[in-house]
């Protein structure tokens, strides 16, 4: 495979009354083509601020993003234009990511209007009936409007207008979390059809163990602002090798009932503020293991094995 994207020690802070918040910090990997790479965290880790960052749908505050070879900071005007179609999102929540006074049809046509796809309007509505029809939705929902859907409905339209512009890479923002359990699935099941069929590649954010491990080929573990693990999906959740991913992991609701009385890892402490980090290692304040080393020096992320990449200074065994 070859890389789509890369991201270079990306920083972004939002300055606040006597400081900042340090929502992401130093943060640098890569996509290829291909691939679903999942991004996983506690809320307020920076997951979709990170995700956000990719897209320039927030500025950053330091370091490059590079699609396609392509410095984003460096393109402007037509050209920019031109690239962004290539990279599309899905939100969260397919309530608010919808304009209630925009039929579907209307809804689905915005992006090939703004990029003057298709020669006339005709040609566009053809278009997106299509679309409709490909994410799993009667063409005669055209000309309905979102309040008449359920809640899969809406995020199955979500699809369907990032799908619009053919895009390359989908960064898919939560796309199930606000759904129920059976809907959460067949939308699973309904992007790892369209990523077969288009060739797409996924950056899947989630807070959802299960549902980046069914979905993603490589996982990414963030921790207040910073990535503290990175590898293949079955090398990670077999042998995690951060003991933050290892607490996350035993949180991780499992459905055998000979596992309900299963030893769970608690996290001691209290949670540390993005607006006050503390030095060293991020994760030192809640971490059994921590030492004077940790409290003061910040871990490289470096490889463990097996393409494992952790940032612990004292990286747990497989």
């Amino acid at each position: 495979m070859s890389e789509l994207l890369r991201a270079e020690h990306l920083v972004k802070e939002f300055p606040v009354r006597g400081g900042a918040v340090h929502a992401v910090s130093d943060v640098s990997f890569s996509i290829e083509k291909g691939e679903t790479l999942g991004l996983v965290g506690e809320s307020g880790c920076g997951k979709s601020t990170l995700g956000k960052l990719l897209l320039d749908l927030l500025p950053l505050t330091s370091g490059k993003v590079y699609f396609k070879e392509q410095d984003l900071s460096q393109i402007h005007g037509e050209e920019k234009r031109v690239m962004r179609r290539g990279m599309q999102m899905i939100f969260q929540d397919p309530y608010a990511s919808l304009d209630p006074r925009m039929s579907v049809g209307q809804i689905i046509m915005e992006p090939l209007n703004a990029h003057r796809i298709g020669k006339n309007r005709r040609e566009r509505a053809d278009m997106a009936r299509e679309l409709i029809s490909r994410v799993g939705l009667r063409p005669e929902f055209f000309i309905r409007y979102p309040h008449q859907f359920s809640g899969g409905q809406r995020q199955r339209i979500g699809i369907a207008r990032a799908l619009a512009l053919n895009p390359e890479l989908i960064i898919c923002d939560e796309p199930v979390s606000a759904l129920d359990v059976s809907i959460q699935a067949q939308i699973l099941n309904l992007l790892g059809d369209l990523q077969k069929q288009l060739g797409l590649t996924y950056l899947f954010i989630s807070h959802d163990l299960n549902v980046v491990r069914y979905l993603s080929d490589r996982v990414i573990v963030m921790f207040l602002g910073q990535i503290c693990e990175m590898a293949g999906t079955e090398e990670l959740y077999a042998h995690p090798r951060h003991p933050y991913t290892r607490f996350l992991l035993s949180s991780v609701p499992q459905p055998d009932p000979t596992l309900r009385n299963r030893e769970r890892a608690l996290l001691a402490g209290e949670a540390s503020s993005p607006v006050d980090p503390p030095s060293g290692c991020r994760f030192h304040p809640r971490c059994p293991y921590a030492d004077t080393v940790c409290r003061s020096e910040k871990p490289a992320l470096r490889g463990t094995g097996d393409g494992h990449m952790c940032a612990c200074h004292h990286p747990l065994e497989g």
